[in-house]
């Protein structure tokens, strides 16, 4: 049976706090720690009949209220396919990208969804379409063209963005400058459908992109006013930064030290402000996990991925009460598994 469709992935109870003794350690723990909830077993990426292929990581984003699931990635010829509750997949005409894309739900109306799409061209600036899913379909309705974010946006362009949900069909986005390693965030307005202009996250440097907390997350009122950004400081130690929603300055840094780390992290968060932060481990891509918390705090260690799966690229995503990692093996190939569950 496929977890991504099951009950069980759709209905994840909630598990204790962290306790005491699980923040209490320093540094990647022993090859037999794993996060809570973590899966034992990982499991092919299937859509249409078929695996996965990616020289990237695919991205995927469910709508919380009616189980719509979209997935979207690079395909080998570098452009982007997209498959709605893993059925047949298709290409978004019209875009040819070296990076990952992005994505988040925009609108939840009913047994509607529409999701936000965004590449990074190859001239490095950043472009996105809209891709609406109804429930009971497998055919995805796509905005026709790519509108290209103003004001100057652009990054290398091999480098991916990252977004977030904001409420009132808005979009918050961050970039690595094309010119320096400095990261930017920039804003869309879904109420004037404008962009602000882009503004500097100060501190924040990385040969990398900065990574957001997943979209699903902001569906849940209870805390959807934080946004937590992680990126791999230019001394490969992975750093996290919030900032609550309508204020405009970032709170709560802090350095997640313990690892060395290769590429962009990525980070998530359950619906009840709790989640993970993963990285591949310098010297041979194996992927750390540790656990955060949106209103401040972190686990104090990291524990390495229990299987020893070595990913070429992976990203993490929040369903509910569980995170899941979709990892890209030497191969291309996609493969799952749950990391964590609260």
């Amino acid at each position: 049976m496929d977890m991504h469709n099951s009950p069980k992935r759709r209905w994840l109870s909630a598990v204790a706090l962290l306790t005491a003794a699980s923040v209490a350690f320093l540094g990647v723990s022993s090859a037999h720690a794993s996060q809570p909830g973590e899966g034992t077993d990982w499991a092919p990426e299937i859509v249409g009949g078929h695996r996965v292929s990616t020289p990237g990581a695919m991205v995927e984003s469910r709508d919380p209220n009616n189980g719509n699931l979209l997935q979207v990635w690079r395909a080998n010829n570098n452009t982007i396919r997209v498959s709605v509750g893993h059925g047949q997949d298709i290409e978004l005409a019209g875009a040819t990208t070296y990076a990952n894309p992005a994505m988040h739900l925009a609108v939840s109306d009913g047994q509607s969804s529409t999701f936000r799409v965004f590449h990074t061209g190859t001239n490095g600036f950043v472009f996105y379409t809209e891709v609406t899913v109804t429930a009971g379909s497998q055919t995805p309705q796509v905005r026709p063209g790519w509108s290209q974010i103003p004001n100057g946006v652009a990054t290398p362009n091999f480098f991916s963005v990252s977004v977030v949900a904001a409420p009132n069909r808005s979009t918050f986005l961050t970039y690595r400058g094309s010119s320096s390693n400095e990261e930017w965030s920039i804003f869309l307005s879904g109420t004037s459908n404008s962009w602000n202009n882009p503004t500097l996250v100060l501190g924040a440097r990385s040969d990398y992109p900065m990574s957001l907390e997943t979209d699903l997350s902001s569906w849940n009122p209870g805390w959807r006013g934080t946004i937590m950004g992680t990126w791999l400081g230019t001394d490969g130690q992975v750093n996290v930064i919030r900032q609550t929603y309508g204020e405009g300055s970032w709170w709560g840094h802090e350095i997640l030290a313990g690892v060395q780390g290769d590429g962009a992290p990525s980070v998530a968060i359950t619906g009840n402000g709790r989640g993970q932060v993963a990285v591949r481990r310098a010297g041979d891509n194996r992927i750390a996990l540790t656990r955060v918390d949106a209103s401040g705090g972190w686990q104090g260690g990291w524990d390495l991925e229990l299987n020893g799966f070595r990913a070429r690229a992976f990203s993490l995503f929040a369903y509910q009460a569980a995170i899941y990692l979709l990892a890209t093996g030497g191969t291309g190939e996609v493969d799952w598994k749950q990391t964590w569950q609260n």
